[in-house]
């Protein structure tokens, strides 16, 4: 494995889970190597929304794996991470973690008053118009429009003032060089995960199937799922329940239970070890 110089996407690793925080990063896992994760947390403002999950992404290990293989992620020990930096006397990085805090913030105040001034605008075209159709006096008019615009500059100003922005990552406050040194490199195994991912499909978990991944030909978003798919030691037995229940019952949900094993290795210094596959299909229910 080459060094975490060249991959591109960081992994945090968290009570065992592995997550992704990084909106770029999880968009470019998607569309590059077909992992779309799940979707862990709720939005800061409505936390009991639970319908509707967003960042981090939590990522099954055996996916963890397959990236760091490729060299396409790298992992980092958060607590690790975070307490070395924040435990060191030189205050450095902090304050250009705050810096960027700032920075955001600027730039949200920015796009919040933008936006407040084309509403405002808009109020003012629809006032005029209402008033092109009934004219009233124009003292009337004057106190009217004044206590408007007043009521709008005040709802501006109160909400720019108020405006607080909520880090999705803390990217900026780890330093490359604290995240190399926490990288992990042992991940749990997971072959058949890797081999699907390798042959172009996506996964997302199978439970309420009854198998451990539910196997997709393209983005879950825009495809049904083909497979169901479970993971078996190459001299473990399966009873033979597990392949009845699984044949039914992804026939019954118009797919196919597929089963596969990885053949063990005869040189443990080479990856010579194959995966074989078996789709099973229903014929009469």
């Amino acid at each position: 494995m080459t060094s975490s110089h060249s991959a591109p996407v960081r992994i945090s690793k968290i009570a065992g889970r592995y997550l992704i925080f990084d909106s770029e990063a999880a968009a470019l896992l998607r569309r590059n190597e077909n992992i779309n994760g799940t979707l862990a947390g709720t939005a800061p403002q409505q936390p009991t929304q639970n319908i509707f999950l967003g960042l981090p992404i939590e990522l099954r290990p055996e996916e963890a794996e397959s990236l760091l293989q490729k060299n396409v992620a790298y992992l980092v020990d958060d607590v690790a991470a975070h307490q070395a930096v924040l435990n060191n006397p030189n205050n450095e990085a902090r304050r250009l973690y705050l810096d960027s805090l700032r920075t955001k913030k600027d730039t949200a105040r920015q796009v919040l008053a933008e936006k407040n001034s084309k509403r405002a605008a808009e109020v003012a075209e629809k006032h005029g118009k209402a008033h092109h159709r009934a004219p009233t006096s124009p003292d009337e008019d004057a106190i009217t429009g004044n206590d408007q615009t007043e009521a709008i500059k005040r709802q501006q100003d109160s909400g720019i003032k108020s405006l607080g922005v909520t880090p999705t990552s803390s990217g900026s406050l780890i330093s490359p060089d604290a995240e190399r040194t926490y990288k992990v490199t042992n991940p749990a195994q997971g072959p058949l995960c890797g081999f699907l991912l390798t042959s172009g499909y996506y996964m997302t978990p199978g439970l309420r199937f009854g198998a451990k991944y539910s196997v997709y030909p393209g983005d879950p978003l825009r495809f049904h799922a083909h497979f169901m798919a479970n993971q078996y030691g190459w001299d473990e037995e399966i009873p033979v329940l597990d392949i009845v229940a699984g044949g039914r019952l992804a026939t019954a949900v118009k797919k196919a239970y597929l089963i596969g094993a990885q053949q063990p290795q005869i040189n443990e210094t080479v990856d010579d070890g194959n995966m074989r596959t078996f789709s099973i299909e229903w014929a009469a229910m």
